[in-house]
């Protein structure tokens, strides 16, 4: 009887070990949850770079008032590079349209000089029109209505000391050279070097100051500055538009009237 009472009871203690070792649900699926690796979530945007309406701008030769992100009104510190192109598309005078180079804009405006330096820019609405002038070496050009604009705010630089002017370079011409193929500002100096035989060639229009399409060996020989004989060297001036050109005979050589046109030049010893 001993023996018999004693099964039973060894049956349940083994149902109740195997009760005990079996893992619950819960524990199950969150093993379960754990083996299965997880999605990669998508990465964040980057946060959007801030940019100060008034932070100070590295700019360059060809940055213009359309890249300065503001509202009208608005100020910003920005500086330039020595050197800057002055033969660039610049529409307007004081008050300049949007796309219009910036460093350019401040040599015209008289802010900085050709050696760079710090401005500061003030954002404006467009205007129904822009006034075109010539100012310290840069030709500002007229223009209709533009959608933004740009002035600069603060004193005039003081014009750097000019340098020492150097000695013009020597053109070797030939007998067709025309004034206007010289490449300068009006009231530049040009060193010039003629060969002999240029009277036989024909078109000079002026007399002492010539139209550009004038050939320059042979307004020598008319100015009496070269010879056919032995060609000469002299040194030549360029000018600015010429409303008109009175021909003469002189030294053998025939000019013609001509009226106006935009180049014009001058010879000296």
């Amino acid at each position: 009887m001993r023996f018999d009472a004693t099964i039973p009871m060894f049956a349940l203690f083994m149902a109740a070990s195997c009760v005990l070792r079996t893992p619950s649900l819960s524990r199950s699926l969150s093993a379960s949850a754990r083996s299965v690796p997880s999605t990669p979530s998508m990465p964040s945007a980057p946060a959007e770079e801030a940019v100060g309406d008034s932070g100070f701008i590295e700019a360059g030769c060809t940055f213009t008032g359309s890249d300065i992100k503001g509202e009208p009104g608005s100020p910003h510190q920005l500086a330039c590079p020595a050197g800057c192109d002055k033969a660039v598309s610049v529409f307007g005078t004081d008050v300049y349209t949007s796309d219009t180079p910036v460093c350019a804009a401040a040599m015209h405006a008289g802010v900085m000089s050709e050696r760079g330096g710090e401005v500061t820019v003030v954002l404006e609405p467009g205007r129904p029109a822009y006034r075109g002038t010539k100012r310290n070496g840069v030709a500002s050009r007229d223009w209709g209505t533009y959608r933004a604009s740009y002035r600069f705010e603060g004193p005039r630089v003081v014009r750097a000391e000019p340098e020492a002017p150097r000695a013009p370079v020597l053109v070797d011409a030939g007998c067709t050279f025309e004034g206007k193929e010289i490449q300068g500002e009006p009231s530049s100096l040009h060193r010039v070097s003629c060969p002999s035989g240029c009277k036989a060639e024909h078109g000079i229009w002026g007399t002492d100051t010539y139209s550009g399409h004038s050939r320059v060996c042979l307004a020598a020989i008319h100015a009496g500055l070269s010879s056919d004989e032995r060609g000469g060297e002299f040194t030549l001036i360029l000018g600015d538009k010429w409303p008109a050109f009175r021909g003469s005979k002189r030294n053998g050589v025939e000019s013609h009237d001509w009226g106006e046109y935009h180049v014009s030049f001058r010879l000296q010893r």
